[in-house]
């Protein structure tokens, strides 16, 4: 810290707000009012920042910490904890601002979900009996329902919690994938990649509502079967085109980087029964797509039965 910085306790009724606003303060957001409920629970756990004003001499101006500064005047705190910073320019103030809101680590849900996981098994330690949602919601002020969005995360497929973690699909598709059966997640990740939030929820709700009835009628196998490839051969005149031009082979054997001509004799049976990397790839987004289509058509069959 700057040796001319100072840490003290300054009185609420002494602080005003700063000069410019990057980002005002919504005392109806959850954000805000779980931060108040934070700070009526167990008090402030960090400074804010602050200058002398220039405008209102004798006062002190906040810097950083404005959404605190709001909480502590609506609680009528008596004072709060701040850094108090001198011979800042009002252009310093601003990049301050911009600093503290652009350079502030982003907390992925995924790392909030394993955090509350250890605070509800370190409580249930404690207790001696399993502690839930509720009594974790009244420690950390946050929504029960956020909560329990975030521990479902835990419960995806590895290879769909690391395409979370990497923000490649939206929030609410990860969500709604939570629904699945961990072993059926993957099947629906390249459609959660690639549809918008409001397509997909929908479409994976549909998905679930079958397996329901699948599991209530016993009848499961259509659950369980993994795509695997079907070998069926390439129509004789394409063949016939790719002995005499070998418009194929160039491209298919760099690609593969073969190094023997067993190599090379496996690729080549490869692409006449259609098992070539490009042609699985075609089948599995066939498979993926009916499936889609048949779920939205068994959807639109039940609402029109449930209009009956």
């Amino acid at each position: 810290m700057p040796m001319h910085d100072e840490i003290r306790d300054i009185p609420t009724d002494q602080l005003v707000a700063p000069w410019v606003i990057l980002r005002p303060v919504n005392r109806f957001s959850v954000d805000y009012l779980e931060l108040r409920d934070s700070v009526a629970a167990v008090g402030f756990i960090n400074s804010i920042c602050v200058r002398p004003s220039p405008r209102k001499p004798g006062l002190m101006e906040v810097v950083e910490g404005l959404h605190r500064h709001a909480v502590a005047w609506e609680l009528k705190l008596p004072a709060m904890p701040c850094i108090v910073k001198r011979g800042l320019t009002d252009e310093d103030v601003l990049a301050l601002q911009i600093q503290g809101n652009a350079l502030r680590p982003e907390t992925t849900p995924l790392e909030y979900a394993k955090q509350i996981r250890k605070i509800m098994q370190a409580l249930s330690a404690q207790e001696g009996a399993d502690v839930g949602i509720i009594q974790v919601s009244n420690l950390i002020h946050k929504n029960p329902t956020w909560i329990g969005q975030q521990l479902g995360l835990l419960s995806l497929h590895p290879k769909v919690q690391k395409t979370v973690a990497r923000g490649e699909i939206p929030l609410e598709s990860a969500y709604a994938l939570t629904r699945v059966i961990s072993r059926r997640q993957c099947q629906f990740l390249d459609l959660a990649k690639t549809m918008a939030a409001k397509d997909f929820v929908p479409l994976v709700a549909a998905w679930v509502k079958r397996y329901k009835e699948a599991v209530r009628q016993g009848k499961l196998d259509d659950f369980y079967a993994e795509f695997s490839p079907q070998p069926h051969l390439r129509w004789l005149k394409e063949i016939l085109a790719e002995y005499e031009r070998h418009d194929v082979a160039a491209s298919a054997l760099t690609k593969s980087n073969c190094q023997t001509p067993l190599e090379g004799w496996r690729l080549a049976l490869q692409w006449v029964l259609h098992l070539d990397p490009e042609s699985v790839n075609e089948q599995r987004e066939r498979v993926a797509e009916r499936l889609r289509a048949h779920i939205l058509t068994r959807e639109a069959e039940t609402d029109n039965e449930d209009d009956r």
